[in-house]
C-alpha cells in the first residue's frame, strides 16, 4: 500500500506489478491477437482478441482443416484472426511449413 500527497489531494491505493512478463514472441504485428497472464478463458496461452479462440487451438485444428473460413466458423471468429493466429503459430515455431 502507497499513499502520495497532491497538496490538498491524498491518493491512496494499492498495486500489483507484473512487468516483464509478456509472450514470446512479442504480439508486434499482430493487432488481432491477445495475451495476459492468467486469462479466466485461454490462462496463459497467445488468443484472438475477440476472445473466440487460443492460437494454439486454431493451429491445432488447422492441421486438419487448411481452410480459413471453415476455422473462423468452427471457432466464431473471422478469417483474419485465423490467418494472424496461424501465421503467430508459426513464428512461434508451433507449426512450421504453413501456409495461408
Amino acid at each position: 500500500m502507497n499513499a502520495v500527497s497532491l497538496g490538498s489531494l491524498k491518493c491512496v491505493g494499492t498495486a500489483d506489478c507484473v512487468g516483464g512478463k509478456h509472450p514470446d514472441p512479442p504480439l508486434d504485428g499482430f493487432p488481432l491477437l491477445a495475451w495476459m497472464v492468467r486469462h479466466p478463458k485461454h490462462g496463459s496461452k497467445v488468443f484472438t482478441e475477440d476472445n473466440a479462440a487460443s492460437v494454439e487451438d486454431i493451429a491445432l485444428a488447422a492441421c486438419y482443416t487448411p481452410n480459413y473460413d471453415a476455422l473462423a466458423e468452427k471457432f466464431a471468429t473471422t478469417p483474419e484472426h485465423v490467418h494472424q493466429a496461424i501465421d503467430y503459430a508459426v513464428k512461434a515455431g508451433f507449426l512450421s511449413g504453413a501456409q495461408g
